[in-house]
C-alpha cells in the first residue's frame, strides 16, 4: 500500500422527489439530503493492488481506474472470443469435410 495520503471527502447535494410530488410542483424537490464521500479501500481485480479512494456510498469498485477497467474488458473479450472459436472450430472443419 502506498504513503499517500487518500483525498479529502467530498459533498453532494441530492434531492428527492417521492410520494409529496402530486402535491408539490413537479420542479419542487420533496426534500435535500447532503451526502458524503468515504475512504474505500479494495483490491483491484485486474492488476491486484490494493487501493484506498474517496467513493460516494455505493457497490464496492472492482478496478483501481480507467485503465485498468479497459484492459480487464479487452482480456474477457480474447477469453470469449477464445472459447467461441475453439468451440466452432469442429463444426467448421466437418463442413469443409464434405
Amino acid at each position: 500500500m502506498s504513503d499517500e495520503q487518500p483525498a479529502p471527502p467530498v459533498q453532494q447535494t441530492v434531492e428527492i422527489f417521492g410520494d409529496l410530488a402530486d402535491v408539490l410542483p413537479y420542479t419542487q424537490p420533496v426534500y435535500r439530503r447532503t451526502i458524503q464521500t468515504r475512504p474505500v479501500t479494495f483490491i483491484c481485480h485486474y492488476c491486484e493492488r490494493t487501493v484506498t479512494q474517496q467513493r460516494f456510498p455505493g457497490p464496492t469498485p472492482r478496478y483501481c481506474g480507467d485503465w485498468c477497467r479497459y484492459q480487464a474488458q479487452r482480456a474477457g473479450t480474447r477469453a470469449r472470443v477464445q472459447r467461441f472459436r475453439a468451440q466452432h472450430q469442429d463444426h467448421n472443419q466437418e463442413d469443409h469435410e464434405d
